[in-house]
This record gives C-alpha cells, sequence and structure tokens, in this order.
C-alpha cells in the first residue's frame, strides 16, 4: 500500500517505523530539515521536506495515489487543511490525528463532511483511555483487549513475595485461562520457553480471560484492593478527561492537584462534586506532605512538562505511593523514565500511532496491540490455512521462536492452547510476536489471499 505521512513528530516517526518493516511504500513529509534528515538516514522511506498545506508537496509525496493519508503533525490546522487538500487530490482514505478535540465536539458530522476524513484520533483522549485501563485493573503496569473484551493482556512486575519466583515455567501451577507471553528483563524482550525461570522484577505479558488474570495478579506478590485512591496531577485536557472517566468508577476517589488559581477554578466546573480539585504544585514537597499523598494509591503525572512529571513522580515515591504513571511527551524521554522506576509511562503520540496501524491492517487483521516501546506486537486475526486446510495443531504450525499463541475464540468460547491444541479455519487467534516475526506469523494464519503486507 502507498501510504503518506505528514509529520514526523512521535506519532509519524513512529508510524513510519513500524510501517515500513511491514513493506509498505511510505513517504514522510515535514517542514523541519533536522526531521528529514533523521528520516532518510534511519528508515527506508521517501523523506520530503516540505509544507504539506501546499499541493506541489502533496503530489510529490503521491497522494494522488495514496490507499491512506495520515495527518499527524503537532498543528491540528494543518493537518485538517491538509485532509482538505489530500481527498480532492484523491487519496483514498485518511486519518486526521488532532489533540484538541473542543473544537469539533459538536460538529463532528459537519467536520468530517468538510474535512473529508475517515477516522479521526485525539492522542490526549487516547492516552486518557491507556491510563483508565491501567488504573482500573487490580496492579497491572498495561493492559490490552482482543476479542471484544473477552480476552486481556497485562504486563505486571514480579516482587520478591510472588509465589512465581524462581520455579520453570512448565512447573508452574498457574490460574486455568492464563498464559505468559513473554518477559522483559533488564531491558530485553523474551518470549520464554517452558524451562525459563522468573525473577525479582521481571515484567511478565499475561494473556487469559479477565477473571483469570485477576486471580494471576494475586500469584505476582499484590494484594487486591477494592477500593483505591487516585491523585491526578495537572488540569489540562488530559488530565481532565482522565479524571472524568476515572469518576465513573466504583471504588476509585479521585483528587486533582492544579497550580494555576484561575484553571483550577474551570477544571472545578468541569468535574462532578465527587472529584476534589485543589491548588498546589505536585512538585512541591510540602505541599504532597500537607495533603498525605502517602496514602494514595495511585499518582498521575498528566502535564506537557516532561521533566515536572519526572520530578512529581519521583516525590510522590519517595511519599510511599504505591503506582506512579506519567504521560510522555517526548519520545526521547521513555527510557529515561523507566530508567527512574515511574511504573507506568504513557506516550499520548504512541497510542495514537498503535490505533492507526490497527486501521491500516482492519482488512486482515482485527486488533494490533504495539507493546513494551515497539519491540513486540500482539495481533488478533482470523485464522485460514494455505492449502485449504481446516484445522491444524499447534505444534504443526510451525511458528518462530519470537511467537507465541496466547488465545484463542471459537464462537463464544475462549481458551488457552498447548502444543496438542487445535486451531479451526475461521477462529480468531491472539498472537504475541517479535517485530522480525510478525510477516511469518501472518503468512501462516492469513492463507494464501492475504494483502496484509501489501
Amino acid at each position: 500500500m502507498d501510504i503518506v505521512i505528514i509529520g514526523s513528530g512521535e506519532v509519524g516517526h513512529h508510524l513510519a517505523e513500524v510501517l515500513s518493516k511491514s513493506a509498505h511504500r511510505v513517504s514522510v513529509i515535514d517542514q523541519d530539515p533536522v526531521r528529514i534528515r533523521e528520516l532518510q538516514e534511519s528508515l527506508d522511506v521517501q523523506a520530503i521536506l516540505g509544507d504539506a498545506t501546499y499541493a506541489d508537496v502533496l503530489m510529490q509525496a503521491g497522494v494522488q495515489k495514496a490507499g491512506l493519508v495520515v495527518a499527524a503533525t503537532d498543528n491540528d490546522k494543518v493537518n485538517m487543511l491538509a485532509c482538505v487538500l489530500s481527498r480532492k487530490l484523491g487519496a483514498k482514505r485518511i486519518i486526521l490525528r488532532i489533540k484538541d478535540t473542543a473544537r469539533i465536539k459538536d460538529y463532528g458530522f459537519f467536520y468530517k463532511g468538510c474535512l473529508g476524513y475517515d477516522v479521526l484520533l485525539s492522542t490526549e483522549e487516547l492516552a486518557a483511555e491507556m491510563v483508565l485501563r491501567t488504573v482500573a485493573t487490580n496492579h497491572a503496569l498495561e493492559v490490552e483487549s482482543f476479542a471484544n473484551g473477552r480476552v486481556q493482556l497485562r504486563r505486571l512486575r514480579l516482587g520478591s513475595d510472588s509465589e512465581l519466583i524462581g520455579t520453570e515455567l512448565m512447573k508452574l501451577r498457574l490460574p486455568g485461562g492464563v498464559m505468559i507471553v513473554a518477559v522483559i528483563r533488564k531491558g530485553e524482550v523474551s518470549v520464554p520457553g517452558g524451562s525459563f525461570s522468573l525473577e525479582v522484577d521481571d515484567h511478565v505479558y499475561v494473556v487469559g480471560k479477565r477473571d483469570s488474570l485477576d486471580d494471576f495478579e494475586t500469584l505476582a506478590g499484590d494484594p487486591i484492593k477494592l477500593r483505591r485512591k487516585v491523585v491526578i496531577m495537572g488540569g489540562g485536557s488530559a488530565g481532565v478527561s482522565i479524571a472524568q472517566r476515572l469518576d465513573d468508577i466504583p471504588g476509585i476517589s479521585v483528587r486533582l492537584f492544579e497550580r494555576n488559581d484561575e484553571r483550577a477554578r474551570l477544571v472545578a466546573e468541569k468535574l462532578s462534586s465527587r472529584v476534589l480539585v485543589l491548588v498546589g504544585d505536585a512538585t512541591d514537597l510540602d505541599f504532597l506532605k500537607e495533603e498525605q499523598v502517602g496514602e494514595v494509591d495511585v499518582f498521575i503525572a498528566s502535564t506537557r512538562d516532561d521533566e515536572d512529571n519526572m520530578i512529581a513522580c519521583q516525590l510522590a515515591k519517595s511519599r510511599g505511593v504505591e503506582r506512579t504513571v506519567a504521560l510522555v511527551n517526548k519520545r526521547a524521554y521513555s527510557s529515561v523514565y523507566n530508567l527512574m522506576n515511574i511504573d507506568v509511562a504513557v506516550s499520548p503520540r504512541l497510542q495514537c500511532a498503535q490505533r492507526i496501524l490497527r486501521f491500516v491492517r482492519s482488512d486482515s487483521v482485527s486488533s494490533i496491540a504495539v507493546i513494551a516501546d515497539g519491540r513486540a506486537e500482539v495481533l488478533e486475526l482470523e485464522a485460514h490455512f494455505k492449502g485449504g486446510k481446516k484445522e491444524r495443531k499447534v505444534k504443526n504450525l510451525g511458528l518462530p521462536d519470537g511467537a507465541k499463541i496466547g488465545a484463542v475464540v471459537r464462537s463464544e468460547d475462549v481458551f488457552i492452547p498447548n502444543g496438542e491444541s487445535v486451531v479451526e479455519d475461521g477462529d480468531q487467534v491472539i498472537i504475541f510476536a517479535l517485530p522480525d516475526h510478525i510477516r511469518e506469523v501472518e503468512s501462516i494464519f492469513l492463507g494464501p489471499d492475504s494483502h496484509v503486507s501489501e
């Protein structure tokens, strides 16, 4: 497929990196010569220096024959105008990424008709969804859903008191309906075999049914709490969106800290009376002590300032907060967040790129989750085999070492397979795979008529 990406910021660069590895013909437009040079040196894409609000620049990128155009700059108005021009020039499908949804909130149908986009994505709303999933579960650090919510993938960090430590996977007595599909140890992602033993501080990816995963979390070393206290730092659009969504979940009490008096007043008017809005600076240790932040279960730093987010999370941890969550605004800071032992780092832009990838593969892959900072993917696809075969045993599929089937959905049934399990034609299969093995996995399950990588 010919794909044109407008903007090589956090969203555009990550998207170009992933799509260029999947045999798509990718062109990227950006006005920053440094970013263009970066693309030319690191990725197999056509990098074009120019303004995407000019038709000749769009034509140079091949918009007129593009199967997909993604308007993903950090300027909402540029993205909106680029959509109009791209549609007029002949682009088949268009994705519009915007930050501020307020201007189109009550006029969605009108704007869609005028601008010509097919899908609208808001980075901040997607980030709020991700934060919501991690806070709403017991203590998972990352949560993705598949098969209309019947199957989940969760990431957990193993504590020193975990019952899972030091025993080979094949000997573990895990709850029925769960499978460990991957482990991150010292920054390296691996797909473990039966002889693999878990260690303290390993990050474990587990696939299974929701109830079974709740049981698994108790084995990971943390008690389950029925009620949780949450503090949100920052009264921007992301913080407000997160507060509104958490307010709807029973058992979660929410406080929001905003350092600006006037903004705090406006935020309080938007939120229900159940959310307590306080004026204060969450990077001020005295303020955190005064508000007894150490008694909080989850601290969420949602400002646009990465440095403030990191400092606030560190201070909250020092006061005894169990889990810290921070929004990552700069791609280069992702590894820094991990080094600073912040539990969950959510990148709004990577969340947006992930949703776009789902759209790109929608013809053959039902869902995709890009996890572990892009070092692995989870695919949900419908199984079809070459040669017209109607079923195959898992052990005979020829899966590479860097891939593992986490769950199979057949009609209303969900089961966790072993080597002897049979996958039938038409089953929905949830597969964890390292990037180098994605195309091989697709070739096994999507049959001879697949066009997923064209």
